[in-house]
């Protein structure tokens, strides 16, 4: 988010469901404009339903300053499950988008987050189309057979513009 003070403490929102997760990382990987930095943690803490994060070798607001808006990632090896009926966006990548007769109609590439709802990304008839992440759209999630399904109706009425 923001430099935190004058020795390169960094603001950050956790966009995890362990809000103390910071607090066991040792080392993560800043994400911005396509360069990914690894660094390592001197100390975190939470405070306010923030992380509160200082990296090893950067000691002042400039060197810190660079981190802003970018996304911090933990390697996949270190990432902890997800509580039960959640998921994390990125297992679903490469799924198969499967309709209401079982049918494989496409694949996931990937889940976005929109301001107002996730949507599953996946080429289905030709074209990339987003899938909302709502009951009238998505019915099932199988993790085990890496399926999700999905209702052509819906994402027929979808390219449709909703004209029958």
């Amino acid at each position: 988010m923001r430099p935190h003070g004058l020795h390169g403490q960094i603001k950050c929102k956790p966009l995890t469901h362990d809000i103390r997760r910071c607090e066991k990382l040792t080392r993560v990987f800043a994400v911005k404009d396509g360069n990914e930095t690894e660094l390592s943690l001197e100390n975190a803490s939470v405070g306010g339903g923030l992380w509160l994060l200082k990296f090893k070798g950067y000691d002042t607001v400039e060197a810190v300053s660079q981190f802003v808006n970018a996304d911090l990632c933990v390697p996949l090896s270190e990432r902890i499950p997800a509580p039960a009926g959640e998921y994390y966006a990125s297992d679903f990548e490469g799924f198969d988008a499967i309709g209401e007769s079982g049918a494989v109609i496409g694949k996931i590439s990937s889940v976005q987050t929109l301001p107002s709802v996730n949507v599953f990304v996946l080429n289905y008839r030709g074209r990339e189309v987003f899938a909302p992440w709502i009951d009238a759209c998505v019915s099932a999630i199988d993790m085990e057979k890496k399926t999700v399904r999905i209702s052509e109706t819906f994402l027929d009425n979808l390219i449709d513009g909703g004209r029958a």
